[in-house]
């Protein structure tokens, strides 16, 4: 099954992590729209504000506002609620009763995405849901200060979705919709960078989505040089700590 398909069987669950991350997947979810497909999306993280925010880009995209599931869990401390967390996508799960689930992917770029990964996996697992679990890249890895954007640290399975020239300009107007965040600047930034460095990010270009096959939280989901610098940085621990009290939890 290509992940950049559907039928009308289809009803599709997009699960983001913060309020603009789904700007790595819009020009696909507005196509899907486009195609009078089901699709529902949910946040794990959030505020009043940036709730807000997201709404106005699901309207514009025209994801009905039922649709839209805010779990609001603390920015940046994800990791230390897994458990309820799981708990709350499960929730969404029983709603939306999704045929295909999409989350940002478990690359190590930010401890939150990879709680929305889990806590995702967690719940579609324990709800016995069999439909395909796909993944988006975000950024990998948080080693670094400026992280790899829109691309998987391994490519292997990906699928590319190439963008149009409306559907790329509609990824740079989301960009600007979240006037609380720099992601737009960010963006215009990280392609000047590529650019300098003869690497043109081309950004607002392509999406891309693979078959999730990596579901063992314990080792970071990474090629082994990588790997192992992940291993033995401090948020790893940080990491693997959450999920063991979140895995004696569930026990």
């Amino acid at each position: 099954m290509s992940a950049f398909t559907t039928s009308s069987d289809d009803r599709w669950l997009f699960c983001f992590t913060h309020p603009d991350d789904e700007i790595s997947i819009v020009a696909w979810i507005r196509r899907l729209i486009a195609a009078n497909a089901h699709v529902h999306c949910g946040w794990s993280v959030t505020n009043e504000t940036r709730e807000a925010e997201a709404r106005r880009v699901m309207k514009l995209l025209g994801v009905p506002s039922e649709n839209l599931h805010f779990l609001r869990f603390p920015d940046g401390s994800a990791c230390e609620h897994l458990a309820p967390l799981s708990e709350a996508w499960k929730s969404v799960l029983e709603v939306a009763k999704p045929t295909r689930i999409v989350a940002c992917a478990f690359e190590c770029g930010h401890l939150d995405h990879d709680s929305t990964n889990y806590a995702v996996h967690r719940a579609a697992s324990s709800l016995g849901i069999e439909g395909a679990r796909y993944e988006v890249p975000l950024y990998h890895t948080y080693l670094t200060r400026i992280p790899v954007i829109n691309r998987f640290a391994d490519p292997n399975g990906e699928e590319v979705l190439h963008l149009d020239p409306a559907e790329a300009n509609l990824k740079l107007r989301v960009s600007r919709m979240y006037p609380s965040q720099n992601i737009a600047s960010l963006l215009v930034w990280y392609t000047i960078l590529n650019w300098l460095k003869v690497r043109p990010a081309a950004l607002c270009k392509t999406e891309r989505m693979r078959l999730q096959t990596h579901f063992d939280y314990s080792t970071p989901n990474l090629p082994p040089a990588l790997k192992e610098r992940v291993q033995r940085s401090e948020k790893w621990k940080t990491w693997l700590d959450s999920v063991r009290a979140a895995e004696s939890q569930n026990a």
